[in-house]
């Protein structure tokens, strides 16, 4: 299965995307000329310090630009599979079907177009948040709680470390803390990864308040409510200043997981692999699909972790990964055929918006010339018409919509009906293990961890 991804991914090795050419390729050029890690003194990326560090180390190992970026997403990609094989071994000792969730993680349409395609590092920051929930449904399983936290803590430290976009996954970790599962203390491991992985930035001059301040700048980055995200926002047609409606989403995604966690305190549903992972999955369904500024590539935790959901489910709930693979498809088509696709010939002209360019220059420091195509920084400004208004770090002002063409407005509802499909999986599953169903859940868990099947896992 390793040989038959990489055949795939070799056939886009050459495709250079404007993320590439007016990102990636010149971070990388900016720390060989500098030698390494003493690039990092200064600030030319707006992604955070360990990411970076991976392209230091593809300077020191003179490996091309173009293979290394996607070369480290494909060994990311492989965790990631490596991480679904090992959560369905949990769940079952079929070997066909534990090789099964590795071969479609590997090869799912929307990893290979992220990584092979694309350049994106998406895979990286997911592959520690998959592993983060397969320690937290290990732990259950085996009934080692302490070690398997610790485990699953480092795991998301390393997942925000790289990207922002985990926090998506980490509501799961208040449910399990409020169940008195996961030991509050095992919680620190997050903050100390995060900070140890920066440490070195620290060490060779990197002022701390630029350190510590890089997912505070990209929050402020985006005044759109959607940026090529199939979510709620390309359903509703608004216009002019929308603030209030992207403060109604946050409020709205903040009153559903808090009112998740009061439920599950109040009805003391059993915990078991099977919600710890559904609990995962629709948080990282239903938060970006609320949250405005969200990007095209942004679900992609949600991709991965509903192909293997699909595994503990009952076949119906299959429809959950095919909407969201279905929609996922479309976003990446409509980014690769626009902006991106200006690139790699994918066709046409991209019909993103005129909107601010991205803050880096020809040399990749800040305050330079902008490439004036509307894409602002990575992800930006792809596949629909948007207003161009808001967008980029010096976009003042309230939101604008942000909407897409016709073709995002049907994504969009493809990701709508998964959100559904979501809800309607966790209410159909919890009440099997509410209070009434509790002692068979716990009695079903303990057979599984008796099982050899988890013995071995």
């Amino acid at each position: 299965m390793v040989v038959v991804a990489l055949v795939v991914r070799y056939q886009f090795v050459d495709f250079e995307t404007m993320d590439y050419r007016a990102f990636l390729s010149r971070w990388y050029q900016t720390i060989a000329d500098a030698g390494g890690f003493a690039a990092f003194k200064n600030q030319f990326a707006d992604y955070n310090y360990p990411y970076l560090y991976l392209l230091a180390i593809l300077t020191y190992l003179k490996v091309p630009a173009l293979i290394g970026v996607k070369a480290i997403s494909f060994l990311f990609e492989v965790l990631l599979a490596f991480f679904a094989y090992r959560i369905v071994a949990l769940k079952t000792q079929r070997f066909t079907l534990r090789a099964l969730a590795f071969g479609v993680v590997l090869l799912l349409p929307s990893v290979v177009a992220n990584g092979s395609i694309w350049g994106q590092a998406d895979a990286v920051y997911s592959a520690c948040a998959v592993g983060g929930v397969y320690f937290l449904m290990r732990a259950q399983a085996s009934g080692r709680w302490r070690s398997n936290s610790w485990w699953a803590c480092v795991f998301f430290g390393l997942a925000v470390s790289f990207k922002l976009q985990a926090v998506f996954v980490l509501p799961v970790l208040a449910f399990l803390l409020l169940r008195r599962k996961l030991p509050w203390y095992t919680l620190s491991a997050i903050p100390a990864v995060y900070l140890l992985l920066d440490f070195p930035a620290l060490v060779v001059g990197a002022p701390w308040r630029t350190v510590f301040s890089v997912y505070l700048d990209q929050a402020d980055s985006y005044k759109q409510l959607t940026l090529g995200a199939a979510n709620l926002y390309q359903l509703i047609p608004v216009s002019g200043d929308v603030t209030w409606l992207a403060h109604a989403g946050i409020a709205c995604a903040a009153v559903l997981i808090v009112g998740f966690l009061a439920w599950s305190v109040w009805k003391r549903p059993a915990v078991t692999p099977t919600t710890i992972l559904l609990a995962a999955t629709a948080s990282a369904v239903i938060v970006p699909f609320l949250l405005p500024a969200m990007h095209d590539r942004y679900f992609y935790v949600a991709e991965i972790l509903s192909v293997v959901l699909a595994f503990y489910l009952p076949l119906r709930y299959v429809v959950i990964p095919v909407l969201i693979q279905a929609a996922a498809i479309g976003v990446y088509y409509s980014s690769l055929t626009g902006d991106q696709g200006r690139s790699i010939g994918f066709g046409g002209q991209g019909n993103g918006g005129q909107g601010h360019g991205g803050p880096w220059d020809g040399a990749g420091g800040p305050g330079g010339a902008r490439d004036g195509d509307g894409h602002g920084w990575p992800g930006g400004n792809q596949g629909g018409q948007h207003d161009g208004g808001g967008h980029g770090p010096d976009g003042g002002g309230g939101y604008t919509s942000g909407r897409g063409d016709s073709a995002l407005t049907v994504y969009g509802s493809m990701m709508a009906l998964a959100v559904m499909s979501v809800v309607w999986a966790m209410v159909s599953v919890f009440r099997k293990v509410s209070p009434t169903g509790h002692r068979a859940a716990e009695l079903s868990v303990s057979r599984a961890h008796d099982s050899p099947a988890v013995s071995r896992a």
